[in-house]
C-alpha cells in the first residue's frame, strides 16, 4: 500500500514529462498496453523494457521506480518462470527428465519470454502512473468526453475519486488498526477464519468513515451546484501541442512495427524454439 501511494503522489512533480498533455501519456501507455499481447519475442521486449527504463531519467524517477521494480519484479515473474518450464509440452533438448518432471531449453526459453511479457507491461503501468497526475487525467478526459462527445464529466471524477481518497482511507485503516492493537487485539494471529473475525471490529469504523466522508463530499459538490448545468468551465485548459503528440505517436509508431513484426512472423518466441 505504500508503494501504490508513493507511485500516486510521484505523478504530481514536475519534468518534461510529467509536463506532457494527461492524455498523450494515457494513448502512449494504451499502446505499451497491447504490445506484450502482440508481441513473444523476448528480444524485442528487451528493447521495448529497456526504451521505458531510458525514459525515467527524463522524468526523475528513475531512482524510485528502479528500486521498485528491482522489487516486484522477482514476485510477479519469479513464479512464472520457475515453474513454466516443467509444464512446456515438447522440446528436443531435454536438460532434466526424471519420471514426470520434464525440462528443456526450449521450455526454460518460453517460459524467459513469458516473464518478460509481463515484465514489459508491468513496467509500462508503473511508469504512467508515476508521471500522470490522476486529477489531472480526469479533468483532460473530462474536458474532451463533454467538448466532443457531449459526456457528462461526473463518470470520469467518479473513477478519479476512487483514488484520490485512496490515501486517506488507508490512513485510516492503519490509525483504527493501531487503536485496536493498543487494545491488546492480536490481528496477525490465528486461523483465517480467527484473523477474519478479528477484522469485523476494524472494518465497522473504517466502513462508518468512509460513509461520512462520501456525504461530506456529496454536500460539498451540491453547494457549489455541481451538476446544475450539462456543460461546464474547467480551472485548467489541456491543449495538444507539437511535443504531447510526438510522445503520444512514439507509443503509437512501436505498436505499427510490432504488428507489423507479428505480422512477417518475426514477433513470437516460437522462432527461437
Amino acid at each position: 500500500m505504500a508503494a501504490v501511494l508513493q507511485m500516486l503522489e510521484t505523478g504530481k512533480e514536475k519534468s518534461p514529462i510529467h509536463n506532457l498533455d494527461p492524455r498523450a501519456k494515457l494513448i502512449w501507455w494504451f499502446c505499451l498496453i497491447i504490445l506484450p499481447i502482440l508481441i513473444t519475442n523476448p528480444y524485442i521486449l528487451l528493447l521495448i523494457t529497456a526504451w521505458i527504463w531510458l525514459m525515467t531519467p527524463v522524468a526523475r524517477i528513475a531512482r524510485r521506480m528502479y528500486r521498485l521494480l528491482i522489487t516486484m519484479y522477482p514476485l510477479m515473474v519469479g513464479f512464472i518462470m520457475l515453474t513454466w518450464p516443467f509444464f512446456y509440452p515438447g522440446g528436443e533438448h531435454i536438460l532434466i527428465h526424471w519420471a514426470f518432471i520434464r525440462v528443456t531449453v526450449e521450455g526454460i526459453l518460453y517460459a524467459f519470454a513469458m516473464g518478460l511479457r509481463i515484465v514489459t507491461a508491468l513496467t509500462a503501468c508503473m511508469f504512467f502512473v508515476m508521471v500522470t497526475d490522476l486529477m489531472d487525467l480526469a479533468s483532460a478526459l473530462g474536458e474532451f468526453l463533454q467538448e466532443r462527445f457531449g459526456v457528462s464529466y461526473t463518470y470520469p471524477l467518479i473513477i478519479i475519486s476512487s483514488f484520490k481518497f485512496l490515501p486517506e482511507v488507508s490512513g485510516d485503516f492503519v490509525t483504527v488498526t493501531e487503536s485496536f492493537r493498543s487494545r491488546a487485539l492480536d490481528l496477525d494471529t490465528g486461523s483465517f477464519t480467527q484473523r477474519l473475525r478479528k477484522i469485523a471490529p476494524v472494518a465497522v469504523p473504517l466502513i462508518d468513515g468512509t460513509l461520512r466522508r462520501a456525504h461530506n463530499i456529496a454536500i460539498a459538490l451540491e453547494l457549489k451546484a455541481f451538476g446544475a448545468q450539462k456543460r461546464r468551465t474547467f480551472y485548467v485548459q489541456h491543449r495538444f501541442t507539437p511535443r504531447d503528440g510526438l510522445f503520444a505517436a512514439s507509443g503509437l509508431l512501436a505498436l505499427i512495427i510490432c504488428a507489423y513484426i507479428r505480422w512477417i512472423g518475426l514477433g513470437t518466441v516460437d522462432i527461437f524454439l
